[in-house]
């Protein structure tokens, strides 16, 4: 049987069909701002039924109102980085935010993209402290690791030895996603305190990230930029004949390699994906510098 692929962890429980609690999974919905905000909570049970790690994610449904209209946008990422927030761990050492992906990708250019979006001022505090505390800056400090292809080292190699040396209190990686459905491209928000594992909704599986290979905290911010072809064709086809039982025997060649490796994005990815980015890094400013207002966030100029 084709395995729909998703990074989306609602997403694999709309698709075993999971149940809630018994399962080891439990959900609760609410909406903020008028966004439908989605948590769940997977016990080590659930973990092993559905495939994700054990942990707490967070799906914001942000729709698409957001890329047009200024107000839904600031309302927007607001929502996320309040989400956001709640996850960064208290104590000393700056915020480590680490844009995966390959930007020369368009698809995979989110988190490159997002890293440009960003205050970064660890710099500033060691430079002058008293500077650092009269903005009212938080202390958040950003790379890009690249991809293997591009550096041949792993980005969980070069993130380790960053966090060696600056000692930070938690890693925000921020990386573009699969999702199951077209619906959910550029419209979904995941978050998750459970780490991230590079590539493994395109089957690209990279070196895991997370609070056992790094030692600190990391925490998954992604959106959706891709659908796998595979899981496209399907969901078409159900959804013209929903209880056709050729459905599946149309597929079964799939995993034998025929549209297995295509991924399918929408035709205006280039500017959904700056798009994104920019939303993911006002959201990612607004969590780690809380003093701080959206106005006063977009008004700074970045690499000063």
């Amino acid at each position: 049987m084709y395995r729909k692929r998703t990074d989306l962890a609602l997403e694999t429980r709309e698709m075993q069909g999971m149940a809630g609690a018994n399962d080891g999974i439990s959900v609760t919905e609410r909406r903020e701002e008028g966004i439908l905000v989605t948590a769940m909570e997977i016990a080590e049970k659930g973990a092993s039924l559905c495939g994700k790690g054990a942990g707490h994610y967070i799906t914001i449904d942000v729709g698409t109102a957001w890329r047009e209209d200024p107000r839904a946008f600031e309302a927007t990422a607001t929502v996320i980085s309040k989400e956001l927030a709640k996850m960064l761990p208290a104590g000393k050492g700056c915020v480590l935010a680490a844009g995966l992906g390959n930007e020369g990708i368009t698809p995979d250019a989110v988190g490159p993209l997002a890293v440009k979006e960003l205050l970064v001022t660890r710099h500033i505090r060691q430079a002058d402290e008293g500077l650092f505390q009269a903005a009212g800056f938080g202390e958040l400090s950003a790379l890009s690791p690249g991809v293997l292809g591009q550096t041949g080292i792993e980005s969980a190699e070069i993130l380790s030895a960053v966090v060696k040396r600056i000692r930070p209190r938690c890693v925000i990686a921020v990386d573009a996603l699969a999702a199951r459905r077209v619906a959910r491209l550029a419209s979904t928000v995941q978050l998750s305190d459970t780490g991230i594992r590079p590539g493994s909704g395109v089957s690209n599986h990279r070196a895991a990230l997370t609070q056992e290979t790094l030692g600190i905290p990391v925490i998954a911010m992604g959106i959706p930029t891709v659908v796998d072809g595979g899981t496209l064709a399907r969901d078409l086809l159900e959804e013209v004949a929903p209880q056709d039982p050729r459905v599946e025997e149309i597929l079964k060649d799939f995993p034998a390699g025929k549209g297995n490796n295509l991924f399918v994005s929408p035709k205006d990815m280039d500017a959904l994906a700056s798009a994104a980015a920019k939303l993911l890094g006002t959201a990612v400013n607004l969590a780690t510098h809380p003093d701080l207002t959206i106005e006063e966030l977009l008004a700074f100029p970045r690499g000063f």
